[in-house]
């Protein structure tokens, strides 16, 4: 009999978590033993959900789960009660507030519960509400059987935490490898032409939620040294968040309006990883970025900070260039670095392309996935 998984998320977009899930739910589909169920919490039922769109368009069954915060004492019952109704077996939640509602149903209802810790938890000057979630969530990972880190640097924070060293698992995030196959040249010529892309501009591209975290701040201000450098470059920052305004403004006051776009959410963006020369993560923190994954995946030579397990896949000057976090001048050395030669790009695309066929597939990904969900059924 087909067990069914209920992927458990707070979702504001299309974004690294939700990719995860949509390759996972995709290799359990195709495996068949557990059928996933994608569950959006949402503050009604008619508000808008990506994830959940996407879930429908790709033949994976989802629903809507409404959790109100002011009243989530009230909203909690109905949906243990919803998931009760719907047989499901193992609650997998992914993010803070997915783990501490999660754990509550899953003891309203006597089923197992695991999470994936995408990232690590927030510090610094956050909101008390959040401040409190997440010490929820701690206090609740100890009880939890089984806790998957998509890094070795998360399982190390977790272990600092407090959570018990057999109980983690990490787990490397995995893509579907066939998604990226080539584009045709002509579409990504009429790409290039429509981002006015002149022959001899080298395009860099972003793709990522934009935060502090992202540190696109410090793409434009690489941007504005390069300009003045004289480089042929043109950046695409590919995303919504909130930091969108400030970002504007900032490539305002530098006077970059034709050499930075914002580009917003964009649906193609697996043809604009092939329209790309270089992409760029300068990251201040990560686990594993699908984004990354997804620019390997599309033979796309790759510039980032050595966080999380990006080193594991990118090694400086083999399989990408890797610059020293939070540090703009590096940024720019690292950009003219590749920038300056073809040869490095496309060797770097093909080595890392090499890594991350056997380690960072979906289908290598569900393996360790089914084995935690069958421990977890006993």
């Amino acid at each position: 009999m087909t067990k069914r998984v209920l992927h458990f998320i707070d979702s504001g977009g299309l974004y690294g978590a939700e990719s995860v899930i949509l390759n996972l739910s995709r290799e359990m589909q195709s495996k068949g033993e557990f059928e996933p169920v994608v569950g959006c919490i949402v503050s009604q039922s008619d508000a808008r959900s990506d994830l959940y769109d996407k879930c429908l368009e790709l033949g994976i069954r989802a629903e809507k789960l409404v959790i109100r915060n002011a009243c989530f004492f009230l909203d909690i019952p109905q949906v243990a009660r919803k998931l009760k109704s719907l047989n499901i077996s193992i609650i997998h939640s992914h993010g803070y507030k997915p783990s501490v509602y999660g754990f509550i149903v899953s003891v309203l209802i006597s089923i197992p519960i695991t999470a994936t810790c995408h990232l690590w938890f927030l510090h610094g000057n956050v909101p008390l509400k959040m401040r409190v979630m997440i010490t929820l969530e701690l206090l609740f990972y100890k009880i939890f059987p089984v806790i998957v880190a998509v890094s070795e640097p998360i399982k190390m924070t977790l272990l600092s935490h407090g959570i018990c060293s057999s109980k983690v698992k990490v787990i490397n995030n995995g893509i579907v490898l066939d998604d990226y196959l080539p584009v045709e040249q002509g579409i990504l010529e009429r790409i290039r032409a429509e981002l006015h892309i002149d022959d001899g501009e080298l395009c860099l591209l972003n793709v990522a939620r934009l935060n502090s975290q992202k540190a696109q701040c410090h793409i434009i201000d690489a941007a504005a040294q390069l300009k003045l450098k004289g480089e042929k470059l043109k950046f695409f920052i590919v995303g919504e968040g909130e930091l969108m305004d400030k970002l504007k403004q900032q490539v305002c006051n530098n006077d970059l309006q034709q050499t930075v776009y914002l580009l917003g959410f964009r649906s193609d963006v697996k043809t604009l990883l092939q329209v790309a020369d270089i992409f760029i993560l300068p990251s201040l923190d990560e686990g594993m970025p699908i984004a990354l994954l997804e620019a390997v995946a599309s033979r796309t030579p790759v510039l980032a900070t050595p966080v999380g397990n990006i080193p594991k896949l990118i090694q400086n000057n083999h399989s990408g260039v890797l610059v020293k976090r939070d540090d703009v001048m590096e940024l720019v050395c690292g950009i003219q670095h590749m920038a300056a030669s073809s040869e490095l790009r496309e060797k770097c695309a093909e080595q890392a392309w090499e890594a991350i066929r056997d380690v960072y597939s979906s289908k290598a990904m569900y393996k360790s996935y089914h084995a935690i969900y069958n421990d977890l059924l006993g």
